[in-house]
């Protein structure tokens, strides 16, 4: 069964990885009218608040892109040290997400909301493995 998330949360992030990484990744989500407005949307962003990038920004096709692709080869191996790395970086994402939605032409909603379900849908995961992990540690 762990394999089996694993290789899921792998292939979701890859995915998503793959939807953000060029104008024919919103495709994959069933966008492609969304290919002449990426190069604008994706150059460049002010980076959000709380994160490391607040203020000097960053472009998200290169950002946004590399941590997923981190989350999809970090879900391959295992270790509660690295969840809660996950974890972390996850909120992180959500957060960016959220600023994206706010600087992105509004055409990109979709995308993002996508983008934002499958993050909050792997974070609740996160949560109920460090959750279960902590009740299992032994006490001393």
């Amino acid at each position: 069964m762990e394999v089996e998330t694993r290789r899921a949360r792998h292939a979701a992030y890859l995915r998503l990885a793959a939807v953000h990484a060029g104008p024919l990744g919103p495709a994959l989500l069933g966008h492609p009218e969304l290919a002449p407005l990426y190069p604008k949307a994706y150059a460049a962003c002010k980076g959000a608040s709380g994160l490391p990038c607040a203020g000097v920004g960053g472009e998200p096709r290169v950002c946004v892109v590399r941590r997923l692709e981190h989350l999809a080869y970090s879900a391959l191996r295992g270790g509660k040290r690295r969840r809660e790395q996950e974890k972390a970086m996850v909120e992180g994402l959500l957060v960016c997400m959220g600023h994206l939605v706010r600087e992105f032409p509004p055409e990109f909603t979709p995308v993002l909301e996508a983008t934002r379900q499958v993050l909050e849908k792997d974070l609740a995961y996160l949560r109920q493995v460090s959750q279960e992990r902590g009740q299992n540690t032994p006490k001393t």
